[in-house]
C-alpha cells in the first residue's frame, strides 16, 4: 500500500479519514488512511508497559495526537489491543496493565471521535482478508506470533467472534498439558511454548544452565528482539534453533487440530516472530501439522505467511472503525 500526500487530493474533493491503531507488548503503531485505505501517515511509540497503564494510555495520546495535528475530518479511530474486549472494555490483556480499561469511552472523551476497539489478532485476521494474504478465502485461521500468540478466524466470509465476543484465543489453547504456566494462568497453552515471552524464557534458562549462545543478557533486559533471534538462528546458534524449532513444533500441533476442526482454506501466520522467521520456521510447522490431521483434509489447506506484516492490525482496525461509521 502506497503512502500519499494531501497534496494528491484535488480541491474540493472529499477528505475523510480514517485512523488504525495498533496497541501491543513493546510498541504502539497508528496510521492515518483515507477512505480507501491508502496509509496518509504513520506514527510509532514505545508502548512502555512495564511502566503501568498511565504510561500505556499517555503513549498512546502521543500516537493519536501526532496523527491527529494535520488531518481533516477524521471520521473514527479503530484500535486492535491484545486480549478479551467486551462492550469497548479491556476485559483482560495477559501481557499488558489495562485490564478493565474501557478504551473506547477514553477516545470519545478524549477526542470527540467515534471509535471502535477489537482485539489485535482479530483486527490483523481482517486487515490480512481484507488487503493481504487471506484475501478471497472463504475460511482462514490467522496466528500472530509476538510478545503472546493471537488468533483470528474468517468464517463463512465474516470474521467469527464468537457468542460472547471472546473466540478465537488459539494461544489459550492447550497443546502440553505439563508445561510451563501461561500469562492467562493455564498450563501449557501454546502461548507459553512458542510466543517471545516462551522463547526469552527458555533462553534465560539454558544460559542459566551454562549453555552457549550468542544472545546476551542484555538482550534480556526486556522482551528479546525477532531481529535479534534471527540474527542467532542465521548464526547456527544451536540454543535459538533448538528452540525455535519447538516453537514452531508447537504450533504444527495445534494448526493440525484446527485443520481437522475448521477444515480452512487458508492458515496464515504473522507477528514479530513469522515476519523475521517464518521461512525457517514455516516448513516446520506444516510438516508438524501434517502428521496432527487428517490427510485429506490437510490436504485442502494452504499455508501463508502475512503480507501485511507489521500493518496487518492497522489495516483491519481501519476497516472495522470504518465499516461500524460508514465511509
Amino acid at each position: 500500500m502506497k503512502i500519499i500526500k494531501y497534496e494528491s487530493f484535488k480541491e474540493g474533493e472529499d477528505m475523510s479519514n480514517w485512523i488504525g491503531v495498533d496497541i501491543g507488548g513493546t510498541k504502539i503503531l497508528g496510521a492515518l488512511f483515507d477512505d480507501k485505505g491508502n496509509k496518509i501517515k504513520t506514527e510509532k511509540k514505545s508502548s512502555k508497559s512495564s511502566k503501568g497503564k498511565e504510561k500505556v494510555i499517555d503513549q498512546l495520546k502521543k500516537v493519536l495526537d501526532t496523527l491527529l495535528e494535520d488531518s481533516k475530518d477524521v471520521k473514527g479511530i479503530g484500535i486492535g489491543v491484545p486480549g478479551v474486549i467486551k462492550d469497548g472494555k479491556i476485559a483482560f490483556t495477559p501481557n499488558m496493565p489495562l485490564n478493565e480499561f474501557n478504551l473506547i469511552d477514553f477516545v470519545k472523551e478524549e477526542y470527540k471521535i467515534d471509535c471502535f476497539v477489537e482485539n489485535d489478532a482479530n483486527a490483523s485476521m481482517y486487515g490480512e482478508w481484507k488487503f493481504g494474504a487471506a484475501k478471497g478465502a472463504k475460511n482462514a485461521v490467522g496466528y500472530f506470533v509476538g510478545t503472546g500468540i493471537g488468533g483470528g478466524l474468517i468464517l463463512n466470509n465474516s470474521l467469527y467472534r464468537g457468542s460472547y465476543n471472546f473466540a478465537a484465543e488459539i494461544g489459550h489453547m492447550n497443546v502440553y498439558p505439563q508445561g510451563p504456566l501461561c500469562g492467562c494462568n493455564l498450563r501449557g497453552c501454546l502461548e507459553s511454548l512458542s510466543s517471545k515471552v516462551a522463547i526469552q524464557r527458555e533462553i534465560t534458562r539454558k544460559r542459566e544452565r551454562g549453555e552457549k549462545t550468542v544472545i546476551k543478557k542484555s538482550d534480556l533486559k526486556n522482551i528479546v528482539k525477532s531481529s535479534t533471534l534471527k540474527s542467532a538462528y542465521d548464526e547456527g546458534d544451536k540454543v535459538v534453533r533448538s528452540i525455535l524449532n519447538d516453537v514452531a513444533f508447537y504450533l504444527g500441533i495445534n494448526a493440525g487440530s484446527i485443520i481437522n476442526l475448521l477444515n480452512p482454506d487458508v492458515i496464515l501466520y504473522g507477528g514479530g516472530i513469522m515476519e523475521a522467521l517464518g521461512e525457517e520456521l514455516l516448513p516446520i510447522i506444516i510438516e508438524t501439522a501434517k502428521q496432527y490431521s487428517i490427510p485429506h483434509i490437510f490436504d485442502t489447506c494452504e499455508f501463508k505467511l502475512s503480507k501485511l506484516k507489521d500493518d496487518a492490525c492497522l489495516y483491519g482496525a481501519f476497516s472495522l472503525i470504518q465499516e461500524k461509521v460508514g465511509a
